[in-house]
């Protein structure tokens, strides 16, 4: 997958530093080759966690209390995300498996079993978050389709004033929109957003995109509504995209839409006046690093900062690096922002969402 050709207006970055080859270096000198992917430890995990989805799910048929049924949504919510973050995720980045292959399969099941459209989630993460981060009409992470405002160089509207309020329904629906609203609309206008097309897709790639839209709605719909009170679907359903949704956003957010989180100026000619890895410094931010359970059920998502530098080895490496990353940062006078605590870094998240919401001065 390739950025659209002939982009004359394509972001640049100016500088020649040396800190992306002399971190990569001590982090590949610091493991060995054979480590960088397929870690056993990500696939043991992988294997749990797709135990844990598929267990909520099917012990749904066989539990027939409303309570136990509306628990085990809420499970199966957790271990949807779960399985976003440490298989969909890792295996779209090349990391669950030294092998290619191994990568693809995963990665096609996982967008099935979630629903989403595997193709539109890559372009949107590899190609314009991962190279473009926190830069405005490139990253589409910061678009909203005019529901919020996330960055300071998006024009301001008065309905964004309280968006630190009901930004979190917004949330909790941000799971079913996408499977059942936005994948439809960017796979048919072939545009991820305002600013950005999506280069076409192939005939291959339109048939996993129908084929994973059909399995997901016979499995995870219709076999419900067949077999359960459609009652119970009602609630397990709104249960179920609530708790993922929710779990989804705010996992996602914490990296980059915080108050010390850089969001840069583009000049005239589409530069960033420094190398991307750099940039990847300003605009990134880790959180609770030291807790096991974060490290754990986020997929090494909070710890952005190395999964940027090193998006294509497995997460299970991340805490061993961290150290490599953050000493090289400060040798090169470079920032490396963290969060002690998850609840730091949604108050913060909180905080920055709410001072967007206020009209800029003039």
């Amino acid at each position: 997958m390739e950025l659209a050709k002939n982009r004359s207006n394509c972001v640049a970055f100016d500088g020649g530093g040396d800190f992306l080859k002399t971190v990569r270096a001590r982090v590949h000198d610091a493991l060995s080759a054979g480590q960088l992917k397929g870690d056993p430890r990500l696939q043991r995990k992988a294997l749990l966690v797709g135990a844990w989805f598929l267990v909520s799910f099917t012990l749904l048929f066989f539990i027939h209390s409303v309570w136990l049924q509306a628990a085990l949504c809420f499970s199966y919510g957790l271990a949807a995300s779960a399985v976003g973050f440490n298989i969909f995720h890792d295996a779209n980045h090349g990391a669950i498996s030294a092998r290619r292959g191994v990568n693809v399969a995963t990665s096609v099941l996982a967008s099935s079993v979630l629903g989403a459209s595997r193709y539109l989630w890559s372009y949107k993460h590899h190609i314009l978050h991962h190279r473009f981060t926190n830069i405005q009409g490139w990253d589409d992470d910061l678009e909203t389709r005019g529901f919020l405002r996330i960055s300071p160089h998006q024009d301001w509207k008065p309905r964004y004033r309280g968006q630190h309020l009901f930004v979190f329904a917004l949330y909790a629906i941000n799971a079913i929109e996408l499977v059942f609203v936005k994948d439809f609309v960017q796979y048919f206008t072939l545009r991820m957003n305002e600013h950005q097309a999506i280069p076409a897709m192939s005939k291959l790639e339109k048939l996993e995109f129908w084929a994973g839209k059909a399995f997901y709605f016979a499995i995870f719909l219709g076999l419900p509504l067949a077999l359960l009170p459609l009652s119970h679907v009602v609630m397990g359903f709104l249960i179920y995209q609530v708790t993922l949704g929710m779990s989804l956003a705010l996992v996602f957010s914490m990296a980059h839409q915080v108050e010390n989180a850089d969001f840069p100026a583009l000049t005239g000619a589409s530069i960033i006046s420094e190398e991307w890895a750099a940039h990847q410094m300003r605009t990134t931010v880790n959180f609770a690093n030291s807790s096991p359970a974060w490290n754990w059920y986020s997929g090494g998502l909070n710890h952005q900062i190395e999964h940027h530098l090193f998006p294509a080895i497995s997460h299970t490496h991340y805490p061993a690096i961290r150290e490599i990353v953050s000493g090289t940062a400060l040798e090169f006078q470079l920032p490396y922002k963290q969060f002690e605590s998850y609840g730091q870094a949604l108050t913060s998240h909180y905080r920055f969402l709410q001072k967007l919401s206020l009209r800029p001065a003039q």
